[in-house]
């Protein structure tokens, strides 16, 4: 994996692969993509892909693991108010937007992985569990220290600002010129900003 974040295209079969799948699931989708457009693109015979992973949903599931890995999705910061939260939110959006291919994969997964039988669906719903979870915390501690009015929701707050992150990210892969979502979520903070009790 590079120092950057991204796979790399040359190394071992694994880190060959993943680059490939990424081409090709953010390009098709995954269940329009398949291991044979994998291996191709990764300049492997299907035997040879299947030597590293032994399924489409392996290759999946190493990707995602990856991008989580690489974005520290399942360590999210403790301690933080929202408002500390949306002031790194910034950065950590510029690093995940960075990653066009990435992006353009995990929104197309989660579209994807709201039917039952789709092997991203679990990684989608700890994904959305976990960002919730740990925006509610920082509503809370928002509260607590008098940053938000006291009647509001933290789940339903916390929801709201995923949603808007998730948009704007949704809006730029259709509209890049026209938004940006660094912009967006530092429009955000300044409206919960001006929202103080």
């Amino acid at each position: 994996m590079g120092s950057n974040g991204r796979i790399r295209g040359s190394g071992d079969g694994r880190e060959r692969i993943l680059v490939a799948a990424l081409e090709v699931f953010s390009a098709r989708g995954f269940r329009a993509g398949s291991l044979n457009d994998i291996a191709e693109a990764a300049g492997l015979t299907r035997a040879g892909l299947l030597h590293y992973y032994p399924s489409k949903q392996a290759v999946l599931l190493a990707l995602l693991e990856h991008r989580d890995a690489e974005l520290q999705v399942a360590e999210p910061e403790l301690g933080m108010t929202l408002l500390e939260v949306l002031e790194n939110m910034d950065t950590f959006t510029a690093r995940a937007v960075g990653d066009r291919a990435m992006v353009q994969l995990a929104h197309i997964l989660t579209a994807e992985a709201s039917g039952e039988e789709h092997p991203a669906r679990e990684w989608v719903a700890r994904r959305y569990a976990t960002l919730r979870g740990a925006l509610a915390d920082a509503v809370r501690r928002s509260v607590d220290a008098g940053e938000l009015r006291s009647d509001v929701d933290p789940e339903a707050f916390a929801a709201l600002v995923l949603a808007v992150g998730e948009g704007a990210e949704n809006q730029w892969l259709v509209s890049p010129d026209a938004v940006d979502p660094v912009t967006v979520i530092r429009q955000l903070r300044l409206l919960c900003e001006a929202a103080r009790p």
